[in-house]
């Protein structure tokens, strides 16, 4: 879906202030990384970048090196990637774990060595271009954004998806998954004033629901659902002059949420799907 009143086309020299907002996915942050490389390739470069849960690590290292070489250090980290690390897999029943008196299934530390280990820069303030991340308090209900200061802490806190992994504290304030209120957060790439906004959703494909069967199936998908009416309502009512331009996705079938053993593949199908999607739009621009 190609959204506002703006062409889209390759500029030379001083073009429109380009944000790329990546949002939320989990392991599926994989196609980001297609996408990423595409539009690289293709000369778009953004001046700005908005991340959300695993979107905003992704986001992160791009704005260390917003070039080839950045995404080749991008796509390095997630085809090395150890999901065991990252998301254990268990043997005891989810029922149990989800009623035991602690606040997450599993801990966050090999998250955070994978922020860590993947970012050349500890502070916002050292990255290349300006990034931003965005969490969810849980004292408010409400969007906590994150520009500056320490870097570590905003990404595991917008990567905090509920019962999964703890809360991350900052500041005396409990923070979880910024995928809760703002799963793709276009809104604040415009709010920077931003005239051109490349949307990396990596769940913007289509698929029948099927009926569920079990209570925990009407519980995701009631939260998928809700999670997805933002983006919906910011795509289809974009301001007038901006060029909101949502990539397509891809279907990734049946993937476990701890699996990463499949992200060479879809990063390369990510990277086809995009490349297939500029290069259409760029014709039909030059025809124009």
């Amino acid at each position: 879906m190609h959204s506002g009143s703006v062409p889209l086309r390759l500029l030379e020299g001083d073009g429109p202030k380009t944000a790329f907002v990546l949002g939320g996915g989990g392991n599926l942050g994989a196609i980001q990384v297609g996408m990423v490389r595409a539009l690289v390739d293709r000369g778009f470069c953004p001046d700005v970048v908005v991340g959300c849960s695993v979107g905003a690590l992704n986001a992160a290292c791009l704005a260390a090196d917003p070039t080839p070489d950045g995404v080749d250090r991008l796509e390095y980290v997630w085809k090395h990637l150890d999901g065991e690390a990252i998301c254990p897999s268990g043997r005891l029943s989810g029922l149990f774990l989800l009623t035991r008196k602690y606040r997450s299934l599993q801990s966050n530390d090999g998250l955070r060595k994978l922020i860590e280990g993947s970012l050349p820069f500890t502070r916002f303030e050292e990255a290349k271009i300006p990034l931003h991340v965005v969490a969810t308090s849980m004292r408010t209900g409400m969007d906590r954004w994150f520009s500056s200061g320490p870097v570590v802490e905003p990404i595991l806190a917008s990567a905090a998806l509920p019962a999964i992994f703890p809360p991350v504290e900052i500041n005396g304030e409990m923070l979880i998954d910024g995928a809760v209120v703002d799963n793709v957060p276009i809104s604040k790439a415009l709010s920077l004033g931003c005239e051109r906004v490349f949307v990396l959703h990596v769940g913007n494909f289509d698929r029948p629901r099927r009926p569920p069967k079990r209570p925990i199936d009407a519980l995701l998908q009631s939260f998928s659902i809700a999670r997805n009416y933002r983006f919906l309502y910011e795509t289809e009512n974009p301001p007038e002059g901006t060029d909101v331009v949502v990539l397509p996705s891809i279907d990734p079938g049946n993937v476990k949420y701890n699996d990463f053993g499949r992200s060479p593949e879809l990063i390369a199908r990510g990277r086809a799907m995009t490349a297939s999607f500029l290069d259409a739009q760029e014709e039909a621009a030059s025809s124009a």
